[in-house]
């Protein structure tokens, strides 16, 4: 981490933080872990990352211990990340952990990629995604609980969608908590 970094997670870090990992892009099986920070212009910017070639908790306590022994401890109202197990380790920087929403194309991937992805229809997808983004952002207890019976409804009722439909009532509907901005 340089010193523009560890100042810019000082400065940023107490709002916003997301973490990401990026898969299976190069040959070699190396993984990229990314910590990033949101600005008061709603801009990204990447702090520490990791290169991995395992995606375990063993890596991600080395990873976000080296973090707290650069800059400290790091509070956060919210930490957006997808939903992998190994990032529960959060705990080894003592981060506030308030709320955990996964970002929706974080969801897709964890329920489902290749299923999303059998969607063919490249209109429906865009339907499906803004429609998973709508129900996510909902703040109104009531609305929201209306707009996820309508969107897993519309889902389970379309062939297209119905696998995808399945996958996210199993794995997301009954934890609205760790995904959505209630």
């Amino acid at each position: 981490m340089t010193n523009f970094q560890k100042e810019i997670i000082t400065k940023y870090g107490k709002d916003k933080i997301c973490i990401d990992g990026t898969h299976r892009l190069n040959s070699y099986d190396f993984n990229l872990y990314s910590v990033l920070v949101v600005d008061e212009h709603k801009n990204g910017i990447p702090v520490p990352f990791c290169f991995s070639n395992r995606r375990s908790e063993d890596v991600f306590k080395i990873y976000f211990s080296a973090i707290k022994n650069a800059v400290g401890k790091v509070e956060t109202t919210t930490i957006m990340t997808d939903d992998a197990p190994v990032f529960y380790v959060l705990g080894v920087l003592r981060w506030a952990q308030l709320k955990m929403p996964y970002c929706v194309l974080g969801i897709l991937q964890e329920i489902g990629f290749k299923i999303f992805k059998k969607l063919k229809n490249h209109e429906k997808r865009k339907i499906v995604k803004k429609a998973l983004k709508t129900v996510k952002d909902e703040l109104c207890l009531e609305t929201f609980s209306n707009l996820m019976k309508q969107f897993i409804e519309d889902l389970l009722n379309d062939s297209d969608t119905s696998e995808f439909g399945k996958c996210f009532q199993k794995n997301y509907a009954q934890r609205p908590e760790k995904w959505a901005w209630l």
